[in-house]
């Protein structure tokens, strides 16, 4: 098995979840929550915080476990509430490829009942939120 880290900042005033990349290093995932924290529109301007999840990928039956993993795939699956926000969101461990996250979907579709699901492609170390975000909670 083979950690990956999954950066994920959060804004704390909507509860809101945005997951930045997976990062083949921990540290390398730190940096990134900091200079996001302190830099970019919405994270710096409102209460976030971030969370580090370590996934794991299974490499026992590649060829060559020495080679670089440049690209992991993972399941999602969610509700939607009433606010059509996602909730009730769940996520698989990380896959070599496409085929095996489809595998993956097709047992948890069994296992949890959810409206929405994804299978999705995640290039190490890319940011994938770059543009920030603003905030729309309307206070009266």
């Amino acid at each position: 098995m083979k950690a990956f880290y999954c950066l994920i900042l959060t804004d704390t005033e909507l509860c809101e979840d945005f997951r930045i990349g997976i990062f083949s290093d921990k540290t390398e995932a730190e940096k990134i929550a900091a200079y996001y924290l302190t830099n970019v529109c919405g994270f710096c301007e409102y209460p976030c915080t971030y969370r580090i999840e370590k996934k794991y990928i299974d490499v026992t039956d590649t060829a060559d476990a020495s080679v670089k993993i440049e690209t992991v795939w993972t399941v999602q699956g969610w509700n939607v509430n009433e606010d059509y926000d996602e909730i009730a969101v769940i996520e698989s461990n990380l896959y070599l490829t496409e085929k095996q996250a489809e595998q993956e979907l097709h047992k948890m579709l069994k296992k949890y009942d959810r409206t929405e699901w994804a299978v999705n492609c995640w290039e190490i170390g890319k940011l994938h939120w770059t543009d920030g975000f603003c905030n729309s909670l309307f206070k009266m």
